[in-house]
């Protein structure tokens, strides 16, 4: 049967080692009919930053150890694709294109950001699309201009006045709602794609990095929840989720999951212009910029294991990422403590650790265990 093997966010600074561990990462990948992830950042040595926080930008000639890997498709919504401006946002389309390596989630215009990507895998069609509700300053495409495909996002603050007065400085409760003319744009892209492919897969970069959150609100964005299961509702098979740089729960709505973070992938440290803290010239906090911990290390490979009748059964081979941000597969206690982490920060699906892989269960709960 054919298989997708779908990662989180790929960063590349310097060409990759030729090491046993990357190599077996790489079997992982190659081992797959498609290997599918998050480009996150534009491919050029071109271009103007602009103005926020940190740039991100990939030469030319890293491209080739991305297609090397075993990438055969990748997103490109995101919150960096924009960093440098128009300028390397269509350097990197023509890189991609001259690599023969296909990408959704961007383009010309917004009918172009929300173009499939779709391919025969077997018997069954496969369509791949790319969405961000973390957008850039002016990356979100729309009709008539470039960029990636938006499902922006409308937020609202709470305050408890009793919590206030006992908590003084607390911080306010965070609602957020997608744009209802984005998120229909969304789902009929999906819609699209399903009238042509047994089997569709949607990236979606969003959520919530762990230290931007308060400590009473962990977890998933209302919006996350909202847009995940109206996706699925559309027609999407499975939702494969990046941008908080760590592992996040996963989902399983309606017998079809949705990976609300699979972290890093490869993630080096940014050589590009990092603006000082406070993280914007307006901004009254800071963050530590420094901070790397086993949290943001850990990752896993998402495998969908296709049937021809466009049923999936999914696996998840778990790594974690060394100091210099390249992934290694992890095996034996390692690879079960993070397994049964994931599988207890899942509230929604059940993951079984066996012979060194999670094995998610397509039911509602843990009660159907």
């Amino acid at each position: 049967m054919p298989t997708i093997a779908m990662v989180g966010d790929i960063f590349l600074q310097e060409a990759l080692p030729q090491t046993a561990e990357l190599a077996a990462v790489a079997e992982v990948l190659r081992g797959a009919d498609i290997a599918f992830g998050n480009l996150e950042t534009p491919v050029s040595e071109r271009g103007t930053p602009i103005d926020k926080w940190i740039n991100m930008r990939m030469s030319p000639a890293l491209l080739a150890d991305v297609t090397d890997m075993g990438f055969d498709i990748v997103t490109l919504a995101n919150n960096h694709m924009w960093d440098f401006g128009a300028v390397a946002f269509f350097d990197t389309l023509r890189c991609l294109d001259e690599h023969n390596l296909p990408y959704v989630g961007a383009g010309a215009d917004l009918d172009a950001a929300w173009d499939a990507e779709i391919t025969q895998l077997g018997e069954v069609k496969v369509a791949f699309l790319g969405g961000a509700s973390t957008l850039g300053p002016g990356s979100a495409a729309a009709v008539g201009r470039p960029g990636v495909a938006p499902i922006q996002v409308s937020e609202s603050y709470q305050l408890d006045p009793p919590a206030s007065l006992e908590q003084p400085g607390s911080a306010p409760y965070v609602f957020t709602r997608a744009w209802r003319e984005d998120l229909a744009r969304a789902i009929a892209a999906i819609e699209a794609a399903r009238a042509e492919a047994d089997f569709v897969v949607v990236a979606l970069h969003w959520g919530v990095p762990p230290f931007w959150r308060p400590r009473f609100q962990d977890g998933l964005a209302d919006y996350q929840i909202e847009v995940g299961h109206a996706l699925i509702e559309a027609g999407a098979d499975v939702i494969v989720g990046h941008h908080p740089h760590s592992l996040q729960e996963v989902e399983v709505y309606q017998g079809k999951p949705i990976f609300y973070s699979l972290g890093n992938f490869v993630f080096h440290h940014n050589q590009g212009p990092v603006r000082e803290t406070p993280i914007s010239r307006n901004a009254p906090y800071s963050v530590n910029v420094d901070r790397r911990d086993r949290e943001w290390s850990e990752t896993a490979v998402a495998l969908a294991e296709l049937a021809e009748t466009g049923a999936a059964r999914y696996t998840l081979q778990p790594a974690l990422l060394d100091a210099s941000g390249n992934p290694q597969l992890l095996a034996g206690d390692d690879a079960r403590a993070l397994i049964e982490r994931l599988d207890a920060m899942s509230p929604k699906a059940h993951i079984a650790f066996r012979a060194g892989l999670g094995h998610l269960q397509l039911t509602a709960d843990k009660s159907h265990t």
